[in-house]
């Protein structure tokens, strides 16, 4: 008997425990560290949502961990970005260490054979595929979501078609745009205007020379920028980008030098 009752004095502090921490937890975004890749966690007590995996599950996984209780294996939402590995890789292993909900992608016909398969693992395990575009609105308790783009047969390539996010969250906005490059900047600028206007900005496709274009930057307001990069052969981010930044005195964070950003 006594033992059962020390069983369930420990049982019953386990849950307080469990709760207070529940209870406690802020919510924030983080721009992960995970290389040469894109992930960003958004977090809030009664839902997460990943944007991209990176391209390996062993560094988003071990970033995740230091941001969640070990015990927190749900992600609720999953949004691919576009079909590139080093945005989608990682959700393989997440996959099977995470009960995720549904997986969000753009309406794309992608034949690169990673993501096929990606997809076959998502089918496998029965787990809602849902495809957004221009115009499309996510609401919660925490959060409100605008998807920008893509617009339907508006582009080609899979990077031009990457899900661009407007997310208003904790009185602050963040724009999460993928691989798009100057043509698509050029697009989102007259389409939206005033609406691009962001707090922080994860700059496009890890600080590429083909993206983050004057009209683009000089339309986003007073931002704080996010370079998510790490070693490659791509010579990302590209000095041009990084004395754009410089000359317009944008200040910014650069994952591979400055690790993971949180922001609440």
């Amino acid at each position: 008997m006594r033992v059962l009752i020390l069983i369930l004095i420990w049982l019953n502090f386990l849950t307080f425990l469990f709760l207070f921490d529940l209870f406690s937890r802020e919510s924030f975004v983080a721009f992960l560290n995970i290389g040469q890749g894109s992930s960003v966690l958004i977090y809030n007590p009664r839902l997460q949502m990943l944007y991209d995996a990176g391209p390996y599950g062993f560094e988003t996984i071990s970033e995740i961990n230091k941001l969640l209780p070990f015990y927190d294996r749900d992600i609720d939402l999953v949004f691919i970005s576009h079909p590139d590995k080093d945005h989608y890789g990682g959700l393989f292993s997440i996959l099977e260490r995470y009960k995720v909900r549904a997986i969000i992608t753009p309406p794309v016909n992608s034949t690169e054979s990673g993501y096929l398969q990606l997809l076959k693992k998502i089918k496998e395990k029965n787990i809602p595929l849902i495809y957004l575009k221009k115009g499309d609105k996510i609401e919660t308790n925490f959060e409100d979501i605008l998807v920008l783009n893509p617009k339907p047969k508006m582009f080609k390539s899979d990077n031009q078609n990457s899900l661009v996010l407007k997310v208003s969250k904790n009185n602050k906005t963040f724009l999460l745009t993928g691989d798009i490059d100057y043509k698509v900047e050029r697009y989102l600028v007259k389409e939206y205007g005033n609406i691009l206007k962001a707090d922080y900005v994860l700059l496009p496709h890890h600080g590429s020379k083909y993206s983050s274009s004057d009209i683009f930057l000089k339309n986003l307001g007073n931002f704080f920028a996010i370079i998510q990069v790490g070693k490659n052969k791509y010579g990302h981010p590209h000095k041009e980008v990084i004395n754009k930044l410089e000359k317009l005195k944008i200040d910014y964070w650069r994952t591979d030098l400055n690790g993971t950003l949180i922001v609440k």
